[in-house]
């Protein structure tokens, strides 16, 4: 599912689903479950001692409850052999009996461990999200969106087939959500099985236009739909995914999706407009690079500009205009000194030498 602008990403993949029912899901902080009595809050101050101990027995009977589910269900994961915290196994063990939890403490129970799981996945805690997520499942089973959070989180952890099962679980049970159908095509990918990735990244847009999502736009599963393209060849359809996703995006516009049309342009023998697409995505960079948050990302913009400069200078020697390319080269090289990478600084400065080689 995409990450929105300067949002805070995750391990991988950008983290993301429809937003949750109001009605069930209560806006608290994630803490234990032991020190949360939602049940007992909204209760009246007792008028006498009868009443007293009936209210002082309803607190310890949540209380025991709550620490008898905080304890089970703290055996539902362990850790592998090695330092990964994320490296986990599931167990396969009965967490929680509820089956005397009324359905409005289920729900209770749900949202919370809901509310946890997800702050918990965004801060890439992928174990304890899986764990709180698991327990939400339980009590509610009939939940799409805990299942698309559950399956994101195992997909970090590439545990493919237990995020494949959510997904396909989270479809059963809500058809129309595009972001459980945009997940499972990121599935689909893991496994390399390319169309049915398509497949399902169609749907997605389909479902978005019926039912839009706030955390996955169509610029998103254009630009996505437009590499699997790319990937399998498919030059003509992943040039029209790409201009869909500029156009989709012409307020906020991505770099990735001009220098992906470019390289649909260059399969096609389309080397003007591929040039042009280069630089628009250069440009872009440019004017990006100087709000990045972190110098990893600036980085990453430099060495991307870097590449797009390079292929912009082989285009422009394929189409004989030797001054551009020469130019592109010259850009290519500052940059390069500027991130003290050797191996490109040897490179560039060996092809602008030997000039005449390029030129025949």
């Amino acid at each position: 599912m995409p990450i929105k602008k300067n949002q805070k990403k995750p391990v991988s993949r950008r983290i993301a689903a429809a937003p949750r029912n109001k009605k069930t899901v209560k806006k608290t902080a994630a803490v234990p479950a032991f020190v949360r009595v939602p049940a007992t809050r909204a209760m009246p101050a007792p008028k006498s001692r009868y009443a007293m101990y009936v209210y002082l027995g309803i607190i310890l009977f949540f209380v025991s409850a709550a620490f008898y589910i905080y304890g089970r269900s703290y055996s539902i994961l362990k850790p592998k052999a090695g330092n990964n915290a994320n490296n986990v196994e599931i167990v396969d063990v009965a967490m929680i009996n509820m089956s005397g939890m009324s359905a409005a403490q289920r729900v209770v129970l749900a949202g919370e461990y809901f509310v946890s799981g997800r702050e918990k996945l965004l801060a890439g805690n992928i174990t304890g999200a899986v764990l709180d997520l698991t327990i939400s499942i339980e009590a509610n089973p009939t939940d799409a969106v805990t299942h698309i959070y559950r399956g994101e989180a195992y997909l970090q952890v590439g545990d493919i087939a237990m995020a494949m099962a959510d997904f396909n679980r989270s479809i059963e049970l809500d058809d129309g959500n595009p972001v459980a159908w945009y997940d499972r095509a990121l599935t689909h990918i893991r496994n390399e099985d390319f169309q049915a990735a398509i497949s399902d990244l169609d749907t997605a847009l389909e479902r978005n236009a019926m039912r839009r999502s706030d955390v996955l736009s169509d610029r998103d599963i254009h630009a996505r739909r437009g590499q699997l393209h790319l990937w399998t060849r498919n030059f003509t359809a992943a040039a029209n995914d790409y201009t869909a996703a500029i156009v989709a995006s012409v307020s906020d516009p991505f770099a990735d999706d001009f220098a992906g049309r470019a390289e649909a342009y260059t399969n096609l023998g389309a080397f003007a407009p591929a040039i042009s697409d280069y630089l628009s995505a250069i440009t872009i960079i440019s004017e990006k690079i100087q709000v990045a948050p972190t110098t990893e990302e600036r980085e990453i913009m430099s060495r991307n500009a870097m590449s797009y400069f390079e292929r912009s200078a082989a285009l422009n020697v394929v189409t004989s205009d030797f001054i551009a390319a020469r130019t592109d080269l010259e850009s290519a090289l500052t940059i390069a000194l500027a991130l003290q990478d050797a191996d490109a600084v040897s490179r560039l400065r060996n092809l602008l030498t030997n000039e005449e080689t390029w030129q025949q």
